[in-house]
């Protein structure tokens, strides 16, 4: 696999069967999606017909499970991108954002989230990062990640919303945050005083968090 960003259209799976049936009893994968690796030359896009990507990073450096929160899904709605075509680092940041509220007794909040994170590319994938001069909601961010792109395997993509489409880039990246842009300026403030780092989370602290229901 090449390195870099831009390297999706080279991107392939070295997991083992081994390994898959272990990530798949470890982080509870439904079999009735029928997790299935992919062939040594199949890359990340174009997908198999209903099937799409899943990075074993979403799990254990994202802490998100399958099936999805609600609130991941608002997410990549909102800014019209494939979970596939999410970086890590910026999974990552949308659930910890999520636990985050829910551990503050309260919802997660797009706009809230929408003001402490910016949307953009990196490379071929995309991802959210912090925005300039704007208080971060956590700490103890990792700055590099190996071997994630190279770590997927085909999942029937039914646990997707249907509209969840591919997204390319000739769309939009307007997402900027007008003049009358309006959010929950409570729940940005308790978020900053109560930042916690960004980490692998245990399963029964998900499953208290809802973003985790198996």
């Amino acid at each position: 696999m090449a390195p870099g960003k831009d390297n999706m259209s080279k991107s392939v799976s070295v997991l083992t069967q081994r390994q898959l049936d272990k990530f798949v009893r470890e982080y509870n994968v439904p079999l009735d999606l029928n997790p299935v690796l992919p062939s040594k030359d199949e890359t990340v896009y174009p997908f198999r017909q209903g099937k799409f990507p899943f990075y074993t990073r979403v799990c254990n450096f994202a802490n998100y499970r399958v099936p999805f929160s609600r609130f991941l899904i608002r997410v990549l709605r909102f800014f019209r991108v494939h979970i596939s075509q999410v970086n890590p680092f910026g999974l990552s940041r949308i659930g910890h954002f999520e636990i985050s509220c829910q551990a503050l007794e309260q919802r997660p909040d797009l706009d809230v989230f929408r003001y402490f994170y910016e949307f953009f590319t990196a490379g071929d994938w995309y991802t959210f990062a912090h925005r300039k001069g704007i208080p971060s909601p956590s700490s103890g961010e990792r700055s590099s990640l190996k071997n994630w792109k190279d770590n997927f395997f085909w999942l029937d993509d039914r646990c997707l919303p249907e509209d969840m489409g591919w997204r390319f880039k000739d769309q939009t990246m307007s997402f900027d945050l007008g003049e009358d842009f309006v959010f929950n300026r409570k729940l940005a403030h308790a978020l900053i005083e109560h930042k916690s780092p960004i980490r692998p989370l245990h399963e029964h602290f998900l499953l208290l968090s809802r973003v985790c229901f198996r």
